[in-house]
């Protein structure tokens, strides 16, 4: 079986190119929101030269389901094992402990399969966080490469983008329009697609992605995804799929996403307090304010008598009622104590009782 995880001839032309002496790490600048960026910037791209994004795609092809593309995956990293297998043919209980891991990896294949249904998941601020939206029946499955991690995009259970994150030992310091003309010499010219970046200043224009088209109507595009995660990523997709995914949110008025890592960290609280200072009231939902935040209005002032409970008005009160006691006999007259005897105790109403 042919496995293709990236081009050969790319992988070589990369290491090669990498080889040169590493840049100084840049600064990096405080941490600024970016426009989301959109599949109709990526139009007018150059072709790229040969069949270079078919090499990129490997074994795998738009409008694949889920479950045939874990199988390619699946095959892939039981390929990946055959070397360490080989290797441990003469001892039978290692090559079984070998074997025991790749069926461990073989089956956690299935487990990477993720749903953008609205439900919030570890990627909603991440890599690939301006790759998907939630609601719009997309989908998303993992697969770690020798020198990449891959990730499948899928729009309604049908196979359409493959988003490439390369190993940051891949870069050696290069930096993104660097990297990005040694990928023009390898695919040929791009196009070039800046995005604005706000800052207190004021908006900067910064190099986003360069992008190829090809005959087929697939789309390449490398991206920079430096500034937090050190790495460049090549995303190959259906510019056909990915243009009715822009359309469809158009049509349901979703504000473009800029950034979520970067929003987050820039994003102003309402006041200065610290976000997580209630988060026990945000687990037991008893939310108990602060001097200063509940207004007058929310001020009660406790009753003796509780709600439930109709206070009686003064007629009520002075209205005679009828006793529904039945009347009872006049009591009779008191019996007249004799008086004691001259000389002797009194008696106390407690005289006679038991201790």
């Amino acid at each position: 079986m042919t496995r293709t995880v990236l081009s050969v001839g790319l992988l070589l032309t990369l290491a090669g190119g990498f080889a040169a002496e590493a840049a100084a790490a840049k600064a990096k600048a405080k941490p600024a929101a970016r426009a989301k960026r959109s599949s109709t910037s990526d139009e007018g791209a150059p072709s790229a030269a040969g069949e270079a994004i078919e090499k990129l795609k490997g074994d795998f092809k738009w409008g694949m389901s889920p479950d045939e593309v874990v199988a390619k995956v699946q095959d892939r990293t039981r390929a990946s094992f055959d070397e360490r297998i080989k290797k441990t043919a003469q001892d039978p209980s290692r090559q079984d402990r070998v074997r025991k891991d790749m069926m461990t990896q073989v089956e956690h294949v299935k487990d990477k399969y993720i749903k953008f249904d609205g439900q919030k998941t570890g990627y909603d601020v991440s890599i690939i966080d301006q790759e998907f939206l939630h609601g719009f029946g997309e989908s998303m499955l993992v697969a770690k490469e020798d020198s990449a991690t891959r990730y499948f995009f899928f729009s309604n259970e049908r196979l359409y983008k493959m988003f490439i994150a390369f190993d940051k030992e891949m870069l050696q310091g290069k930096s993104f329009r660097e990297f990005g003309q040694l990928m023009q010499a390898q695919y040929g010219k791009a196009k070039e697609v800046n995005v604005e970046e706000r800052t207190k200043a004021g908006v900067r224009i910064l190099l986003d992605h360069f992008v190829w088209s090809s005959k087929s109507g697939d789309m390449l595009r490398l991206v920079d995804r430096s500034e937090f995660y050190d790495v460049y990523c090549l995303v190959i997709y259906d510019g056909a799929i990915a243009r009715k995914q822009d359309e469809a949110r158009q049509a349901r008025k979703v504000a473009p996403r800029g950034d979520s890592l970067v929003e987050a960290v820039t994003t102003a609280p309402a006041n200065n307090r610290d976000a997580n200072d209630n988060i026990v009231d945000q687990i037991t939902g008893k939310a108990i304010k602060k001097p200063g935040e509940q207004h007058g209005a929310d001020i009660v002032v406790p009753s003796v008598t509780p709600a439930s409970v109709k206070a009686p008005t003064p007629a009520e009160i002075n209205r005679k009622e009828p006793s529904s006691e039945p009347e009872s006999e006049a009591p009779s007259k008191p019996t007249k104590r004799a008086k004691p005897e001259k000389g002797a105790k009194p008696k106390s109403d407690v005289d006679g009782l038991a201790l």
